[in-house]
Order: C-alpha cells, then sequence, then structure tokens
C-alpha cells in the first residue's frame, strides 16, 4: 500500500499546486468558462504519467517482455491498456495483446464460492499452468499456442499460433496480473507489473475525502446501463461480490506492482453528473437503494455538469460513458 500512498500523494501535490483540491475549486472554473482548460489539463497529466510508463518499458524492452495490468473493477485497465499500446507504438514498439479470459479451465472443474456457484473470478479457474508455458515460450523467442476459450460452449474452441519479435511486448490485462502464482514460471527480470485504480484526489469543501471506491462505483453504474443493458438495481446486487473478489484477489498483491497508474480525472463526476441522474430518474420508490442512491446522488450535485461530448475520445471516461457524436 506504500506504493499506492506515494502515488495519491504525488497526485494530490500536483492538484494543490494547480490550486484544484476541492468540489467548489473545480465548480468556479468551469463557472468562469475555464471548463477547456480543466479538461485538457487533466488529460495531458495522465497522458505524460502514460508516456513515462512506455518509456521504462522502451528502456528494459530486452528483458522487460511481459507488462501485467491489474487493477479493480472500473479502475480503467481496458482504456489504460489500450492507451499504453499506442503509447509504445509511437516509440517503436508493438504490444501484443493476450487475454486471460482464454484461459479459463472446463466449467465442471471451476472451484465453487461460498455461495456455491462456479468462482470465475478465483485463480484456480485459469489454466495458470498453460499461460505460463505460453509466456515462457513466447519470451524464449519459439512459437506458442493461444487457446480461443468460447464462454457459450465452456470450452476452449481453438489455438492460434503466436511468436514474439525483438521489438514486441506481450500486454496482459485482468485481475490477477499482480499474483506472482499466475506468471511463477517467468523470471521476475522479465516482467513488468501495474496496478491501476482510481485515487481521487479531491475533498468535498467540508474536507470530507471523495473516496475512490465511490468513484469506480459510480463509473460501473454508468457502465454496466450504457453496455451491458444493465439496471442500476442490478450493479448494486453485484457490486459487494465484486469488492470481496478485489479484496481476496487484487488487493493483496498491489505492492507487488512496480507502479501504480492513477486513472483518476479531476472532472470526470462533472461529467458523470447527468448520466447517473437520468439512471436513477425512476428510483423515488426503491427504498432498498434508497440510502446509496441518495449518497451518490447527493455527491455528484455538487458538482457543475459537463456533457460528456466535450471529452477527448482516448479518454477513460469514454470506457463509462461511450461515444457521442454531434
Amino acid at each position: 500500500m506504500d506504493r499506492i500512498n506515494e502515488c495519491l500523494m504525488e497526485y494530490k501535490g500536483w492538484c494543490e499546486k494547480l490550486g484544484i483540491t476541492t468540489v467548489s475549486d473545480v465548480n468556479k472554473l468551469i463557472r468562469d468558462g475555464k471548463t477547456s482548460w480543466l479538461i485538457n489539463i487533466s488529460e495531458i497529466w495522465q497522458e505524460q504519467k502514460i508516456s513515462e510508463i512506455a518509456k521504462t518499458i522502451k528502456d528494459n524492452i530486452s528483458k522487460k517482455k511481459i507488462i501485467l495490468i491489474s487493477g479493480p473493477s472500473s479502475s480503467g485497465k481496458t482504456s489504460f491498456a489500450t492507451r499504453l499500446q499506442l503509447h509504445l507504438k509511437v516509440l517503436g514498439i508493438n504490444a501484443v495483446s493476450i487475454s486471460l479470459d482464454n484461459y479459463y479451465i472446463e466449467k465442471q472443474y471451476i472451484p465453487l464460492d461460498e455461495d456455491g456457484k462456479p468462482d470465475l473470478e478465483a485463480l484456480e479457474a485459469i489454466d495458470y499452468k498453460r499461460f505460463n508455458k505460453n509466456v515462457e515460450e513466447l519470451i524464449e523467442g519459439k512459437k506458442t499456442l493461444i487457446p480461443t476459450y468460447d464462454f457459450g460452449k465452456a470450452c476452449i474452441v481453438k489455438e492460434n499460433p503466436l511468436s514474439l519479435k525483438p521489438d514486441e511486448v506481450i500486454i496482459v490485462e485482468g485481475i490477477h496480473g499482480l499474483n506472482d502464482k499466475l506468471t511463477s514460471d517467468v523470471p521476475d527480470e522479465n516482467k513488468y507489473k501495474i496496478y491501476c485504480s482510481a485515487l481521487t484526489a479531491l475533498s468535498m469543501d467540508d474536507g470530507t475525502r471523495i473516496k475512490s471506491r465511490t468513484t469506480r462505483l459510480i463509473r460501473r453504474l454508468i457502465r454496466d446501463f450504457n453496455f451491458r443493458n444493465s439496471s442500476y438495481q442490478y450493479t448494486f446486487e453485484l457490486w459487494p461480490s465484486v469488492e470481496r473478489g478485489a479484496e481476496k484477489n487484487i488487493f493483496p498483491y498491489t505492492d507487488n506492482a512496480d507502479i501504480i497508474f492513477n486513472s483518476s480525472l479531476l472532472y470526470e463526476l462533472c461529467v458523470y453528473k447527468n448520466p447517473l441522474t437520468e439512471l436513477f430518474m425512476d428510483a423515488e420508490g426503491d427504498t432498498v437503494n434508497a440510502a446509496i442512491i441518495a449518497q451518490l446522488s447527493s455527491l455528484v450535485n455538487n458538482f457543475r455538469s459537463i456533457e460528456k461530448i466535450y471529452t477527448p475520445p482516448s479518454s477513460i471516461i469514454r470506457e463509462f460513458v461511450g461515444i457521442s457524436r454531434p
């Protein structure tokens, strides 16, 4: 956790230099017509951090051949991995993506959780021995067979040959990326581990800190509705299990990370205000979720709104609100 605190302290220090530490500071910039500046300065800070990571990978490309990215739900892992690939490409490095989803074992062998249901988030649900073998062969310059898993049939349906060139690296994004057991046969000198999270630096005007977990929940609610046709009720129902999975499979391994990437943006809650308000529009009679709805609504209502169309197409925010066109 020390690395996470260091990352957060660096981010907070940068925000303090900008004079943006509270909700009122954000709202004042928007009120003063500086919305574009707020968006640009937030995105440039993040791009600079990705650029630094890409440069580190390039400087060690002879050894650091597998880039492992992990983080809790709605931390922005997918967008970060995509943007990192682009930054590496600019530096002349090709990144080959391997999905851990293709390494699931057959359904009948997947371990069960405490409710007796298949635990798809358990490391043991993945054929990590085969994954180790594939990665080892790639690093050694050999051709290997990468599986393709069909979730409908719950089995591997084909295998595709893959080899790694000297100017190529492997990017693996998944919840088990920091667990040494996933890559136990791969030497540490060949791995570069990145932990991704939304380390919110802003505070409410009364000094109350906005929790990163809260930001991730808001992201998840909006993304599930936009891309998974899921109601907010379903996301709320699922969220405790998702967080328990993170407590078990992600958070214990954060100290294994070589670097922490912060996906938080100073203006993002302004963008989430309208979508979240719309999501809760018919929630008046929902007594089960009334408390959490009131909490989240109160939070975003403190911010002035920014329409999602003003967010850059490459922004991590787009992973949650989608792409809008004029």
